[in-house]
């Protein structure tokens, strides 16, 4: 699978270059294009790249307080996202944390801060889940635990060899702001699709979700529109209860929700259980787990 990895600057040069030469070792398949690296003596760099774009599968874009603003990030970072969709294009994230983001482009992508370990594990997963020849899932992990150092000791040297640039950071009250647009913003999207799921009528649908699906079925007293509305935002709140990890299916039924989970999802729904707990006591349901083996492991509330 063709990566498209964007920089602008020396120090994201040198993160793209060390991604480049890193994520291989992840999975055999994947094959990152870097400008820096990649255009042969006398090839019409922007020709080259404006190929390139098309046919990437997936994009990562290497961000600096520096060169955030940078017009050439931006605009590779647009073509990519109209070329690949949102969810295939991740800011990486060099030398700071997401909070320090400006209110640019760049916002509406999942970052990924490099310096945390899990934030590029969840990273590798996105590429390796774009990829044909995936890697399984265990096997992934152990790879990049080895390979871990290797990235971090790399991305380290860079940060150390650039001084801090002079960029003013962002003022709290600024911050605050723009999390209250975006969370006004994700509150109109909400009530247009609770609108659609009314006005539809709908007592059987399907949500798609990154490792497996959702339905609703059940026969209950309670209105279907009214019941549709809540069990799914009882999901929603599961998911980012479990963060999406270890979770096969997961299965509205009647005036409950049935999840389907890895090992790893067990171990998780454990972790959580009295966060579990109290999104079956605030949405008045029942949250059923079941292992690999297809036993069930824990229901909230207890019974």
């Amino acid at each position: 699978m063709r990566i498209f990895i964007s920089w602008s600057g020396e120090m994201a040069k040198q993160c793209a270059e060390a991604l480049r030469d890193w994520l291989p070792y992840m999975n055999q398949a994947i094959d990152p294009f870097v400008s820096s690296q990649d255009i042969s003596k006398g090839e019409r760099g922007l020709s080259k790249i404006a190929d390139e774009l098309q046919e990437c599968s997936f994009g990562i874009v290497c961000v600096t307080r520096e060169n955030q603003a940078a017009p050439w990030i931006n605009f590779e970072s647009g073509a990519l996202s109209r070329e690949l969709g949102d969810s295939s294009l991740i800011p990486f994230l060099l030398d700071m944390q997401v909070k320090d983001l400006d209110s640019g482009p760049l916002t509406q992508f999942q970052a990924v801060d490099g310096s945390n370990k899990e934030d590029v594990w969840a990273m590798v997963k996105a590429v390796n889940g774009k990829c044909e020849a995936k890697v399984e899932s265990d096997r992934l992990r152990t790879t990049f635990d080895r390979f871990w150092r290797d990235i971090e000791e790399k991305l380290d040297y860079i940060r150390g060899a650039h001084p801090e640039a002079d960029v003013p950071r962002r003022d709290v009250s600024e911050i605050l702001d723009e999390l209250v647009k975006l969370v006004r913003d994700q509150h109109t999207r909400i009530g247009a699709l609770e609108k659609s799921i009314e006005n539809s009528g709908a007592t059987q649908y399907t949500i798609n979700e990154p490792r497996g699906e959702i339905h609703f079925f059940g026969d209950e007293s309670e209105p279907n529109r009214t019941r549709a509305v809540r069990v799914s935002r009882a999901a929603n709140t599961v998911r980012q209860v479990m963060g999406g990890e270890g979770v096969e299916k997961l299965l509205k039924r009647g005036q409950g929700l049935v999840m389907h989970c890895t090992e790893e999802g067990v171990l998780k729904a454990r972790d959580v259980h009295r966060e579990l707990e109290k999104v079956a006591a605030h949405y008045n349901i029942t949250i059923e787990v079941f292992g690999p083996d297809r036993e069930m492991v824990a229901a909230h509330p207890p019974f």
